[in-house]
């Protein structure tokens, strides 16, 4: 191991903290990225480096980029409180809440994260919107039956189910009305390059989710909430049917 291989190792690390930028648009990423793939030694030397900084690789791809996941006491670690500075760790099961109907709704069944598919999911936050609705009532359902889980987000999905879902002269991204608290997550996935958008003028605007989006989620796949936000929308579908 060379002075240069750590060297170049830790600039793959770097360019994983810089989730927006692509390795299309950056050669010295895109060269890093080929030489992750091909040689073996310089991802063991990658993989320490994120180690030593509490990270970990998720995964490496020529159109994403490295994906790096975040230990607890990482310096680099997601919490709420940094995630904007309206939203506190008070909001943690509100903002999960959103997160997981995003998730479901992008990848409405378990196969799509099994597939490297060219063309990315999309949904207006309308569309993500109503399956936050949909979780909420059937978190509610099943809190009534006793349910640990469902009690133990109560606090999360009784706040939702109290917001009207939009208010015409509020913020678009605004957390008293249901349509701006999921804009205001979606704002903060697109800023972390987990989502791309194409704003419209009505505000309903339309998210994509990026590769990276279906990494990460990939590797938390097994998350019981997520199932739920699933089933309560093929439910409520069947019941309409």
């Amino acid at each position: 191991m060379l002075p240069n291989d750590v060297k170049d190792a830790s600039r793959l690390v770097e360019w994983g903290l810089h989730p927006r930028a692509l390795p299309e648009a950056h050669p010295e990423y895109r060269d890093l990225v080929r030489r992750w793939m091909d040689d073996g030694g310089f991802k063991a030397i990658v993989a320490s480096v994120a180690e030593g900084l509490k990270l970990r690789v998720v995964g490496v791809s020529a159109r994403t980029g490295i994906v790096l996941g975040t230990e607890m006491e990482s310096v680099f670690a997601y919490t709420i409180s940094r995630f904007r500075r309206n939203v506190s760790n008070d909001d943690a099961a509100v903002v999960a809440l959103v997160l997981v109907a995003a998730c479901a709704t992008f990848y409405p069944a378990q196969d799509a994260l099994d597939s490297d598919e060219i063309m990315s999911p999309s949904a207006t936050l309308s569309e993500i919107r109503d399956r936050l609705t949909k979780l909420c009532q059937a978190l509610e359902s099943q809190d009534r039956t006793g349910d640990a889980a469902a009690a133990r987000w109560r606090k999360g999905w009784q706040y939702i189910r109290a917001l009207p879902e939009i208010v015409e002269d509020a913020r678009r991204t605004a957390r008293s009305h249901l349509h701006g608290l999921v804009g205001l997550v979606l704002n903060h996935l697109f800023e972390t390059g987990f989502v791309a958008v194409d704003e419209r003028q009505d505000g309903n605007h339309l998210y994509v989710a990026t590769p990276r989006f279906r990494m990460m989620l990939a590797e938390h796949a097994a998350v019981p909430l997520l199932d739920v936000a699933r089933g309560a929308s093929a439910a409520m579908e069947a019941a309409h049917a």
